[in-house]
């Protein structure tokens, strides 16, 4: 959640405002990763303040059993984590959890033709794409990839033309893994979705 940085600050604030911006970003991460979903009912997900309780329990937890550092904790923002909770996304992602079909920063490599990547390439050299998926999880009809992000826009707009190829990226990946790719035996990916800190929002992509 890095606010844009003003022109004619000094230097070293602005490396500052870099760090405090790029720290907050992996902060919510880190605690996105951590939560619990199971424990998100359809009755938190619906009250505010519920959701807030469930979160505060969880941070509470996580600071317990030293897994959330108290850097990141100061940088947190409880309400706009909370309002996470209270999502569409975050009730399916908790009952996915309850059905152990979750999955949370899943790292992988793929390979491409170069030429994908810009047309003037060799199309017979490979280039290995690396990354990690924030969430996915599976649903009776298909997989839903999810990212967050905590980028400083005033627009879905943007986040979708930042990241649509990203999470057409993550999309191959999960098709080539469950086999859909190759034979449509597998699961295909039946939703993309940005979830912005900054402004609240699901994002469909």
């Amino acid at each position: 959640e890095e606010e844009p940085v003003v022109p004619y600050l000094p230097r070293f604030i602005e490396t500052d405002e870099h760090v405090t911006g790029s720290m907050r970003g992996s902060a919510f991460h880190k605690v996105m990763e951590l939560f619990d979903f199971s424990k998100l009912t359809d009755e938190v997900n619906s009250d505010k303040k519920a959701a807030e309780s469930l979160l505060r329990e969880e941070l509470t937890r996580m600071r317990q059993e030293q897994i959330l550092s108290e850097e990141y904790y100061q940088v947190l923002s409880v309400s706009r984590l909370a309002g996470f909770l209270q999502t569409q996304a975050a009730l399916r992602m908790a009952r996915a959890a309850r059905a152990g079909r979750l999955y949370k920063e899943q790292p992988f490599v793929m390979g491409l033709p170069a030429s994908r990547l810009k047309y003037s390439f060799p199309p017979e050299e490979t280039v290995l794409i690396q990354g990690i998926i924030d969430v996915f999880f599976e649903e009776e009809d298909g997989y839903v990839v999810l990212d967050y992000k905590t980028d400083a826009v005033d627009s879905p707009q943007e986040l979708v033309k930042r990241y649509q190829v990203q999470l057409a990226y993550y999309s191959e990946v999960l098709e080539q893994l469950s086999g859909y790719a190759k034979d449509h035996t597998g699961k295909r990916v039946k939703e993309r979705i940005i979830y912005s800190f900054r402004l609240g929002e699901e994002i469909p992509v």
